[in-house]
């Protein structure tokens, strides 16, 4: 099965060199992009109240800006940062500039969770229950790991090519000096970023109060609508829960076992596919007054699971590469003992 999907993976191009490491660049620059847009309305300004409001790291712009200024102050850096992000296809010393903004952003807005009102639901037993603005922020988790990701590799590429400046090489002592450069950690904390959106949204979806906020989605899904006829709200709403948790569960077996994270990118990446598709189809996604792309509803929510569908796919890629090396390395042990089996089973000549 498993050299059935390397060969089919092969064949469709997603074993190219570098393509992760793109898409998940590409799925960034979409991201900073369509939100940069929407903060230069009026009612973006509105809706970001709750969160600049609260966040510990940014309430410092209302006193400064005003509830418009603070938006449009965002808007422009979230444009700056997609410029660096965008232009570090080509130039690694602005992708790194491009990532470190992008982790300044993520770092300020997954600090918003524990400070966020109403944030977990009462009547499911509060934490872990997502509800209100955290399961927007909870998403933040992975695009904060996505952005580190791009930082560290920006940062390995420049050095081996022997482009690096000042800012480079004092910010790759600081990353060598935490343990941050070190092999596979990005491999690692985009998986363990995973595995708490799989933990927190599934558990979610075992509640009511869940059942209830899944309809739009459900219903305006090309892919999943036939949940409610198959199973009914709850019941729906139970099926997917427990699909993420089989995902959860399978993502995490692959931290040791290549052949269950496989299966868990898999599960992972049909997940977003789905989700994402949802997007055309969400009536009132796109605000009346500005109109596209100016998001609204539900879809800022979804636009975001376009970078998780990015590390599925890095996460599927790693891992069928990692498992082909693995099983090329015992063929060739295996190889190398028969070999000398028969080398020492080999009579010797009585004449020599």
């Amino acid at each position: 099965m498993m050299k059935y999907l390397t060969e089919t993976m092969s064949r469709s191009g997603l074993l190219k060199e570098d393509l992760d490491y793109q898409l998940i660049r590409a799925s960034m620059v979409i991201v900073f992009l369509s939100f940069g847009y929407q903060k230069w309305f009026e009612y973006e300004a509105q809706v970001l109240i709750p969160y600049i409001s609260n966040g510990p790291l940014i309430s410092w712009m209302y006193p400064v800006f005003g509830v418009r200024g603070g938006s449009w102050f965002l808007g422009a850096m979230e444009w700056l940062i997609c410029l660096l992000l965008f232009w570090g296809f080509w130039n690694k010393q602005a992708g790194i500039l491009g990532a470190l903004g992008s982790c300044a952003t993520f770092v300020a807005t997954v600090t918003i969770i524990p400070f966020m009102p109403n944030g977990w639901d009462e009547v499911a037993g509060g934490f872990p229950a997502m509800t209100g603005n955290i399961p927007f922020l909870m998403k933040d988790v992975v695009l904060l790991a996505a952005s580190f990701y791009l930082l560290k590799q920006d940062i390995v590429r420049a050095m081996r090519r022997g482009t690096t400046n000042c800012l480079t090489r004092n910010l790759a002592k600081i990353l060598a000096g935490f343990g941050l450069l070190s092999e596979d950690i990005e491999y690692h904390v985009l998986r363990a970023s995973m595995v708490i959106i799989f933990a927190f949204f599934g558990f979610t979806k075992w509640h009511q109060y869940a059942a209830q906020l899944m309809i739009p989605f459900i219903s305006n899904s090309p892919f999943i609508s036939w949940l409610y006829p198959a199973f009914g709200l709850r019941g729906g709403a139970r099926f997917l829960g427990a699909s993420e948790w089989t995902i959860l569960a399978l993502l995490y077996a692959g931290f040791w076992d290549r052949r269950f994270g496989i299966l868990g990118a898999l599960g992972s990446t049909g997940t977003f596919l789905t989700t994402v598709t949802i997007i055309p189809f969400m009536p009132d996604g796109w605000d009346p007054t500005a109109g596209f792309p100016a998001m609204a509803g539900a879809v800022p929510f979804l636009m975001k699971d376009i970078v998780l569908l990015a590390v599925s796919v890095y996460l599927l890629k790693q891992d069928v590469v990692r498992m082909s090396l693995s099983n090329r390395k015992a063929e060739a042990g295996l190889e190398m003992r028969s070999t000398n089996v028969v080398q020492t089973a080999r009579p010797v000549d009585a004449h020599a």
